[in-house]
């Protein structure tokens, strides 16, 4: 019968969890929020995507991020910060709740991704909406609850 070293795998396996806490990986899935250090806040975002005719339009993918700067980019470049997806429900509405990371400015791009079902295919959308605060918070590390009302968003036929 073989004889397992289980002392030399339990150092190797200390060494490592060692080697990842000294460069800041942790096998933790509180990230960013329960940090020591980290600035947090509470956000809500909701909005409507409409075509040119007023109507909702259902089905079509609505992409969060947080861009840092003025610049409209483009998704996933050095300024824009991705946080969640989501799509439109059948009033054409869609809504969030996170706590994270404050937001500077919130980008929400809006793309028909199902072709022609739901009312025809759409053109993509980019919305920056800089005017929201956060309340309540403490000073320190948290920066409180900001509720982001975002304006319709209209989206136009291809």
């Amino acid at each position: 019968m073989k004889k397992r070293n289980l002392e030399n795998k339990a150092g190797k396996t200390g060494f490592f969890a060692m080697l990842l806490a000294l460069v800041g990986i942790s096998a933790t899935s509180c990230w960013p929020v329960c940090m020591y250090g980290t600035p947090s806040a509470e956000w809500s975002v909701k909005g409507k995507v409409i075509d040119e005719a007023g109507e909702p339009v259902p089905g079509l993918q609505v992409a969060l991020g947080n861009r840092v700067d003025n610049e409209p980019g483009v998704i996933y470049d050095e300024n824009y910060y991705p946080l969640d997806t989501l799509k439109t429900g059948p009033d054409g509405t869609y809504q969030i709740v996170r706590n994270g990371f404050p937001l500077s400015q919130l980008q929400v791009d809006v793309k028909d991704i199902d072709g022609e079902a739901n009312g025809g295919e759409f053109q993509d959308v980019t919305l920056v909406v800089r005017d929201f605060q956060f309340e309540d918070g403490d000073g320190a590390w948290y920066s409180g609850h900001a509720d982001i009302n975002v304006p319709d968003i209209v989206v136009k036929k291809k």
